[in-house]
């Protein structure tokens, strides 16, 4: 494989344009590099999409093709890091006859066509049954030169088949890019689809749901582990508010050796050796942070007023949180050591639910927006995010006109999206929404039910 096909991830890939990077000549320079951000869309890489066929001269296999290219259409898609020409499209010749806009005489991709149009990569292949197991052969191509850049085989049954096209699209993005795509990662949420509030997991398109709680009381706050394996969480269960640890591998859960004590918004750190959390001392909600296993309690924040919704930095060296210590709900960001502790927000009376991005460079928070509606002035939440300094803030949800309450925002793993909860759809429930970083292509994913507090967990 040439140079030309793998791009330096910041160029291919981030979403933002960046303009500068520069080390800040301050003490948090020490700790982290500062990145200037445009609000701009960097250019997509287009592609082609020809769909993967079928192999055999026998039966036919219409149901596992059409879910084969349907779900690596899609991922493709909402990688934020393609356009797409879908060779699927076709229109109606003279003759009434339906013809593929995008073939040469000859039924083949015409890559002149193609070339003209910008695309780069050519996607195609084929797969084959053999007794119960799907064979697929994914091969990209080179537009312009027509030469094969690579051609792998995956090996699947019907039950592991999205997983695997899964697979599929985020090797492409490798490929391509240089790095690792996120359609194989999987999102947690609370949903009382079941009747009370349980933990529920799904792939991040929002297929495959999986209840993985069943005792009946109240959850709230999950989080993943960094390794995907574990979810922390809290729950009514033994008490109010109380942390526990679901080991997804055995399906067993712990309570964190601090019991009886009221946590809130537990929160893994991106190197999984600390948790962050709220424990109520004396009344108020003060930051601390432990060992997963709750050992090592150490307080990072015991200033004036609540302190909660914690979200480490991605070198794990800062945390971004809300409190109320001025009266109004704002965010602040903290050094692990407990030094510098600095506001960020300054805007409005009501800042929380913060996320650090993964690539470091954005936080998305949640802002009660007040509004004059038919029924008065109301506070809507809306999605915002800033730089880690509060500055440059841009509105995500909201944007010409009342889009119902937006809440919960989590990053994708690649930062380029943002999952999160609303009531939108003016049914009376919260649903499960994905957007891209910069407020645009907003869709619903999970319906059922209410639907709270996701989080989008790691690549596998």
């Amino acid at each position: 494989m040439t140079a030309f096909y793998r791009f330096p991830c910041q160029i291919a890939v981030v979403a933002f344009s960046m303009l500068l990077v520069s080390v800040v000549g301050d003490v948090h320079a020490q700790d982290e590099v500062r990145l200037t951000v445009q609000a701009k869309i960097a250019p997509r890489m287009t592609i082609a999409f020809q769909p993967i066929t079928e192999k055999s001269a026998g039966v036919l296999h219409p149901a596992i093709r059409d879910s084969i290219n349907s779900v690596l259409a899609k991922d493709l898609k909402w990688s934020s890091v393609f356009s797409i020409i879908d060779l699927r499209a076709a229109v109606r010749d003279s003759m009434g006859r339906s013809v593929t806009v995008f073939s040469d005489a000859n039924g083949m991709p015409d890559m002149e066509l193609l070339r003209k149009l910008s695309a780069q990569v050519l996607v195609s292949g084929e797969f084959e049954t053999k007794d119960r197991q799907i064979e697929i052969t994914l091969r990209l191509t080179d537009v312009r030169t027509r030469r094969i850049i690579t051609t792998k085989g995956y090996a699947a049954i019907e039950l592991t088949l999205r997983r695997v096209v899964h697979r599929m699209a985020d090797d492409i993005v490798l490929q391509m890019t240089g790095e690792r795509g996120i359609a194989q990662s999987r999102v947690a949420f609370i949903s009382d689809r079941t009747g009370a509030p349980e933990v529920f997991m799904a792939d991040y398109d929002g297929f495959n749901v999986l209840q993985l709680t069943n005792d009946g009381s109240r959850k709230y706050s999950p989080n993943w582990s960094p390794d995907g394996s574990k979810i922390v969480y809290t729950s009514y269960r033994d008490g109010p508010h109380e942390m526990y640890v679901l080991d997804l591998q055995t399906g067993k859960t712990s309570k964190n050796s601090f019991s009886r004590q009221t946590t809130l918004s537990p929160r893994w750190s991106p190197d999984g050796k600390r948790l962050v959390f709220g424990l109520v001392v004396d009344g108020i909600s003060r930051l601390f942070t432990s060992r997963p296993d709750g050992g090592d309690l150490q307080p990072l924040v015991l200033s004036y007023g609540i302190s909660v919704e914690p979200s480490w930095s991605p070198r794990c060296n800062r945390v971004v949180y809300m409190s109320d210590r001025t009266d109004d709900r704002h965010l602040y960001v903290i050094n692990t050591d407990g030094t510098d502790d600095r506001r960020i927000t300054f805007e409005g009376k009501y800042n929380a639910s913060p996320a650090w991005s993964p690539r470091g460079d954005r936080i998305a928070f949640v802002a009660g927006d007040t509004l004059r509606t038919s029924r008065g002035l109301e506070r809507i939440f809306n999605i915002y995010t800033c730089d880690a300094e509060g500055r440059n803030l841009m509105k995500l949800t909201g944007i010409g006109g009342v889009q119902g309450n937006n809440e919960n925002p989590t990053w994708s793993p690649d930062g380029l999206q943002i999952l999160f909860s609303s009531d939108r759809d003016n049914n009376g429930r919260y649903n499960l929404y994905i957007m891209n970083w910069d407020g645009s292509e907003v869709r619903r994913i999970v319906t059922q039910g209410n639907n709270f507090t996701p989080v989008w967990g790691p690549r596998p």
